[in-house]
């Protein structure tokens, strides 16, 4: 049995340098490129929201320091904080992603040399209070700006040292402060890099992977332009030779066959491009992969019962089994959260519908498999996302998947919440049945589960 593991792309296929992160080929510029691209929304948010916090800090010193609050102050507003948000502006120009690495670096030990400065002129022990506050600069150094790991540790590496020659040379601390301030922040600083490398390190892949399935739908194009290219020059010698009834119907199986054993292949390329999708979720989320697996049963089940035409039971049947490959680009750690999610955490949940529409709109599907992965979060009355579609601007293929997403995840355990059951994700369907659901599949669902027995297969 292949396991999923082996059917992912190692450090030698993909040429990467397990220690620097950077790939052997003509692959890095692009990755770069496209890695910038994404993620610039998300470091622009959260570069802001450091110097929101950077500000907002400014008020412990009215009550902590303030005899030296203007001087303070005087750092904090009229240097560090005017400095983070020339950074975020300077971030909308054409070039900013050549320098983006060095000028986020620069700055986030901009502001730790700030919070040092604060420290050295406030008195003890009130001075290392602002220690905290470094903790934060690490944390934003490693996740939400967005560098890659080899800056993110260089840049936390110097913070560290900055806060060793000001603690030891500069005020004097004591030993034992400094021991435990060295621990918390070497503890933190590996995390840092744990957390920094994985977050490039998946990217990278899911880029390779990207780039392997671009591959594969050019080869399919290929294929297809090369099988044309031989029927008209099988046609046109047919034509010259004129040699008979007879040889034009042994031309004509002998191209059926050719035609069949291609549709054959692209039917395999396209399983197999599906399969591989399916695989790198489940290898980064084994959770989600299991949801998956599960709503296809359901909404499967449901679209035969409904008695769907053939092409819109597979749209279905490929749609279920990768609607939410747009989770891929969501960190693990929010997919995983027990608790509640924030208001940020939630948008980057509730975009992984186009998330997904991006990553599969290039392939040529025989069906409309991004258009449903993209609507499968929409409501009848329009309250869904993202696009907030109404009534039929839905696809009905997108509509049983919605149906079956929320019986499968209701009734299935999650990390914020235990299992609901079936009976009240059943419970849910009659109660806003013609509201958020279709009466008609809804009506279907439940025929299912009371009258027909229906059950999950693991």
């Amino acid at each position: 049995m292949v396991k999923v593991k082996d059917r992912l792309p190692n450090f030698k296929e993909m040429k990467l340098n397990a220690f620097t992160l950077i790939f052997e080929s003509d692959l890095e510029q692009s990755f770069i490129k496209d890695y910038y691209k994404k993620s610039i929304y998300q470091v622009r948010v959260s570069f802001f929201l450091a110097v929101l916090l950077y500000g907002f800090f400014g008020l412990l010193d009215i009550h902590l320091v303030s005899e030296m609050r203007n001087l303070i102050w005087l750092i904090r507003f009229s240097v560090i904080v005017p400095i983070g948000l020339l950074v975020i502006v300077t971030s909308y120009a054409k070039d900013f992603d050549k320098y983006r690495d060095i000028t986020m670096s620069f700055t986030m030990i901009l502001f730790a040399i700030g919070i040092l400065l604060m420290t050295i002129i406030s008195p003890k022990p009130v001075d290392f209070a602002y220690y905290s506050i470094l903790m934060v600069t690490f944390v934003f150094v490693y996740t939400f700006i967005g560098i890659r790991f080899v800056s993110a540790t260089l840049t936390g590496i110097i913070i560290f040292l900055c806060y060793e020659i000001t603690a030891i040379a500069i005020i004097d601390t004591p030993m034992a402060i400094v021991a435990k301030n060295n621990f918390i922040f070497i503890s933190t600083n590996v995390v840092g890099m744990f957390a920094a490398y994985s977050i490039e390190f998946y990217a990278r892949r899911d880029f390779f992977i990207n780039k392997m399935l671009e591959n594969d739908q050019y080869k399919m194009s290929k294929l297809n332009e090369e099988l044309e290219e031989q029927v008209k020059e099988q046609t046109a010698t047919l034509v010259d030779t004129n040699k008979g009834l007879i040889k034009e119907i042994k031309f004509r199986e002998k191209v059926e066959k050719e035609l069949l054993s291609t549709n054959v292949k692209l039917n395999k390329l396209l399983n197999d491009t599906v399969t591989g999708l399916v695989s790198a979720i489940e290898y980064r989320d084994p959770y989600t992969a299991g949801h998956q697996r599960r709503v296809t049963q359901l909404a499967v089940a449901i679209a035969q019962k409904m008695g769907l035409s053939k092409d819109e039971l597979d749209c279905i049947r490929i749609a279920s089994m990768i609607h939410d490959i747009g989770k891929i680009n969501i960190p693990v750690e929010i997919l995983s959260k027990p608790g509640s999610i924030n208001q940020y955490e939630l948008e980057l949940m509730q975009n992984h519908p186009q998330a997904g529409y991006d990553i599969l709109k290039e392939i040529d599907f025989p069906w409309p498999v991004a258009k449903t992965v993209l609507q499968h979060h929409e409501r009848l009355d329009g309250s869904g996302y993202p696009n907030k579609l109404k009534g039929d601007d839905i696809l009905l293929e997108a509509r049983v998947i919605y149906v079956a997403d929320v019986v499968e995840a209701m009734s299935s355990h999650r990390p914020y919440r235990p299992a609901l059951g079936i009976i009240k994700a059943l419970e849910e369907l009659e109660k806003n049945k013609g509201i958020l659901y279709n009466e008609n599949i809804v009506d279907t669902c439940i025929k299912l589960f009371r009258e027909d027995k229906f059950v999950f297969v693991k």
